[in-house]
């Protein structure tokens, strides 16, 4: 397959390598391509005035934008920095191959934004990992004041969990929250955010099993005869 996955700031609190680094770079040791659209900041990559580049980061094809973010900002700030990678996100994913299927994290949330509208565009399932209740955690933190906006968030929250395909949460705290939020159970998978390495792209390729890809020729529904897989060993 040909999966995107979409994280605006990947190791955001410097807690080492992300898992979507880990989870794309086996995924594609399994035979799948994988894109990364991310921020420079995320790969360390000083684009200076250009607003977008190219890098293979650990073998992995990485699209990276010029957005600027740090924790310091205001609100309506940081508001501008996420809409600008959902918009920027959005018209490259657009210019690249058909995706068979796209994954996203939040926060923030707005990540959703562009995933949506590339599921829509090429008619592609779409995975959320929720790492982390939005817009809750900003308005727990006083980060998030503006009633507006928490709105927007709530509207943009519902439609999210209800267009996602599959949602993943990193803890079963987590996963409960999303349940009693009207969406679908069977939707709710959980892998912890410890699970590393050929575990997490396996439990990853379990969440993706009964999903409908229109891209694949043959057999539209994966499983697991259609899951490349490495010989131990090589």
């Amino acid at each position: 397959m040909h999966i995107y996955i979409i994280a605006q700031y990947l190791n955001l609190y410097e807690q080492g390598e992300d898992r979507f680094f880990k989870l794309g770079r086996e995924l594609n040791s399994r035979g799948h391509d994988v894109t990364v659209f991310t921020t420079s900041s995320a790969v360390d990559l000083d684009l200076g005035k250009k607003k977008i580049g190219l890098v293979q980061k650990n073998g992995l094809k990485t699209i990276a934008f010029n957005v600027y973010w740090h924790l310091q900002m205001g609100g309506l700030k940081k508001m501008f920095a996420y809409l600008q990678f959902a918009r920027m996100t959005s018209r490259q994913g657009q210019r690249h191959p058909r995706p068979d299927l796209i994954i996203t994290a939040s926060p923030p949330l707005t990540t959703a934004l562009p995933a949506l509208k590339l599921s829509e565009f090429y008619q592609a399932p779409v995975v959320i990992e929720i790492r982390e209740l939005w817009p809750d955690g900003p308005v727990q933190r006083g980060t998030l004041r503006n009633r507006l906006l928490i709105k927007a968030f709530r509207r943009l929250e519902h439609k999210a969990y209800e267009k996602a395909n599959r949602i993943i949460s990193c803890s079963i705290g987590v996963a409960e929250a999303l349940k009693g939020r009207l969406v679908e159970q069977e939707k709710v998978h959980v892998i912890e955010e410890e699970t590393d390495g050929r575990l997490l792209s396996e439990k990853y390729e379990h969440v993706f099993k009964g999903l409908v890809f229109k891209g694949l020729s043959e057999k539209n529904k994966l499983n697991d005869s259609s899951l490349p897989h490495r010989e131990e060993g090589k």
